[in-house]
């Protein structure tokens, strides 16, 4: 099984089926990058655990997760921002700094209490959602014996998600099990 985000596909299957017909959709399959920042906090920024939206600001969404997710830590703020494109080429420092103040034009001070912060930039994270990408995404089976692909890209009923790719995690199970 081979179980990873598009881009590590690519890679992995060109190595020695850069030619191989079967493959040929998948390596066209354009991707779309991300980047997010997580932030470290001596208390909680937000008075409760979901996701929030930024409208009009670079925070396209964000989630307080120190009282769910990571509960070792006093406040932890999960970011993604947008465009992401525009923060790929940036410096940390650069990013940050823009975070801090879109964040304050919501109503948020993330500098305060700040302890610590990591960009998390990926530049091909995610297969593109733009129109006629959809029909290159592949199934779990594939051509090649024993080979059967798991990940987010592939052919199931989520886009460019974590549960994505848990459903096709599952789907490439059943296709190893002979259940599919």
């Amino acid at each position: 099984m081979l179980a990873a985000d598009l881009a590590g596909a690519k890679k992995i299957l060109r190595e020695d089926f850069a030619e191989h017909p079967a493959f040929q959709t998948l390596f066209r399959l354009p991707t779309m990058p991300a980047v997010t920042v997580q932030m470290e906090f001596s208390k909680p920024v937000l008075p409760y655990d979901r996701t929030t939206f930024g409208p009009l600001t670079i925070l396209g969404s964000f989630v307080e997760q120190s009282r769910s997710t990571f509960t070792h830590v006093p406040g932890r703020l999960s970011i993604i921002l947008t465009p992401p494109e525009k923060f790929i080429p940036m410096k940390e420092e650069e990013i940050i700094k823009e975070v801090i103040a879109e964040a304050y034009e919501l109503g948020l001070d993330l500098e305060s209490n700040l302890l610590n912060y990591r960009i998390v930039s990926h530049p091909e994270d995610f297969y593109s959602l733009e129109p006629n990408n959809d029909w290159m995404r592949p199934n779990q089976r594939t051509d090649i014996q024993g080979l059967v692909l798991a990940g987010d890209y592939t052919r199931q009923p989520y886009f460019s998600t974590m549960e994505g790719a848990v459903v096709s995690g599952l789907k490439a199970s059943q296709v190893i099990m002979g259940e599919s």
